[in-house]
């Protein structure tokens, strides 16, 4: 496995937790890596964690085109269930690191220690869902200042109408907002 992505994923996990070196090889011996092309959706199990590497996914609910999130480097995700009408698209290529399900629950039960850190985990993906539907009752231009905020310099990847999506605004009336 390509030691470049491997080590920022375990800093990352390290800045929750510390992982003595028989458990970040029991990780690594776990975790696959998924290539995805622009435009492409996103293919796991449900309830498959993954750490986001490069790229930008947008979730998107396939029977309506609403975007319900965007996931930058660096952030945490879980696919979603069988059920759901969300797919996660890639707005460009995306490298991202995966475990099943089955595999994270081992895991967990084999070192509890990262059971705490995993709850944190959880919480702050919760979170961020919570900090969307919060935005949606801004006015207009707080939504767009507070998303482009969030967003910093990542927003000149996502397509302005991608943006309008997820605030719930028409693509001319956010382009014409001020930054």
């Amino acid at each position: 496995m390509n030691k470049e992505p491997t080590e920022k994923l375990i800093k990352t996990i390290m800045q929750h937790v510390s992982l003595l070196p028989e458990m970040q090889e029991q990780l690594l011996s776990h975790i696959f890596i998924k290539r995805i092309h622009k435009d492409h959706y996103l293919s796991l199990h449900e309830k498959d964690h993954f750490f986001l590497y490069s790229g930008i996914l947008k979730k998107e609910n396939q029977q309506t085109g609403d975007i319900a999130h965007f996931m930058l480097e660096g952030d945490f995700g879980i696919f979603p269930s069988d059920q759901s009408n969300s797919s996660f698209v890639s707005i460009e290529p995306c490298v991202l690191f995966a475990i099943r399900a089955g595999d994270l629950d081992n895991l967990l039960s084999q070192y509890k220690q990262l059971i705490s850190p995993y709850r944190d985990l959880i919480f702050e993906w919760a979170t961020q869902r919570q900090k969307r539907i919060e935005l949606l009752l801004l006015p207009a231009a707080d939504r767009k200042a507070a998303l482009l905020d969030r967003l910093g310099s990542s927003y000149n990847r996502i397509q302005n109408k991608d943006l309008a999506n997820y605030l719930h605004m028409n693509v001319s009336y956010f382009s014409q907002l001020p930054l």
